[in-house]
């Protein structure tokens, strides 16, 4: 996830220049969700109000709020499961569509997000 001062500049940029295109527009939030290929990428303002939650602290901050990782399994129970036999707690989990979403923490308290492939169509 990206902070941007101005969301619809930062999303000419990543559709018109690196050739992402939206999946999600999240205007609660401030938040435009973007395919990057096969990956993910979020765009936050955080000059908009509904953006506030992700602003930094202090000014010039800290600009990635976390990382996402696709995962191979389609098995949210799977992956929860493996999660908690290793001790790990989940922050937040957030179901998409046919995917799901969990959000973690690394030994250094980085925000993770474990984003699971999507579930094979019969």
């Amino acid at each position: 996830m990206l902070l941007v001062a101005d969301l619809e500049k930062a999303l000419a940029f990543y559709e018109k220049v690196v050739g992402c295109s939206v999946e999600t527009r999240l205007p609660q939030y401030a938040m435009i969700e973007l395919c990057a290929g096969e990956s993910h990428l979020d765009l936050v303002d955080i000059s908009a109000s509904e953006g506030a939650w992700a602003r930094p602290e202090i000014l010039g901050g800290r600009n990635v709020d976390h990382v996402a990782l696709a995962v191979a399994s389609h098995d949210a129970g799977a992956l929860r499961a493996h999660l908690q036999s290793h001790g790990i707690d989940i922050g937040e989990e957030r179901v998409e569509g046919d995917r799901t979403s969990f959000y973690v923490r690394d030994p250094s308290g980085n925000s993770i997000e474990l984003r699971s492939a999507p579930r094979p169509h019969a």
